[in-house]
């Protein structure tokens, strides 16, 4: 796995990493929106908002709601499409606390306390990894990158107003 990312750097050295607060805000939103889906009443609720969470990344364009929010895309590191595998895969830590919520007593106390686990591990791999790549990613073989514009090239964080 780390082989193919050692041949690829050389091409996503150019790349425009997206911030990682960008990253977190881009999370946050998708996170409200998996929530809000979570509130459809009975199981159709539960499993749209699992469905998105892990599926969102491998929406057209690799840019689920939050990523089109804050101007960020996923790509794959062997430079393939973001497909709903490699999306799967990458958001399959996010989704565990989300899934273990389902067990019955037991579960919300889980879902609390490895959610807050996860989160952590997942802000210290975003903010140390040389590469800003979370766990997710890491599994996923992918990097969240700056989208940008097709016009002028200029991502939109760069823009003034």
């Amino acid at each position: 796995m780390s082989l193919r990312w050692e041949e690829q750097r050389e091409f996503f050295r150019d790349a425009r990493r997206a911030r990682y607060i960008a990253r977190m805000v881009g999370k946050a939103a998708d996170l409200i929106a998996a929530m809000s889906l979570w509130h459809i009443p009975g199981a159709a609720g539960v499993f749209a908002a699992l469905f998105y969470i892990l599926m969102c990344d491998g929406f057209p364009g690799g840019r689920s709601l939050g990523k089109w929010l804050t101007a960020l895309k996923v790509v794959r590191i062997d430079r393939d499409g973001m497909d709903f595998t490699a999306s799967l895969m990458r958001n399959l830590p996010v989704a565990a606390p989300f899934l273990l919520y389902l067990f019955p007593v037991i579960g919300p106390f889980l879902a609390y306390t490895v959610g807050i686990a996860i989160l952590l591990i997942e802000t210290y791999l975003g903010f140390y990894d040389p590469d800003g790549q979370r766990a997710g990613d890491t599994f996923a073989e992918t990097l969240v990158v700056e989208y940008r514009q097709g016009s002028d090239g200029v991502p939109l964080s760069d823009r003034r107003a």
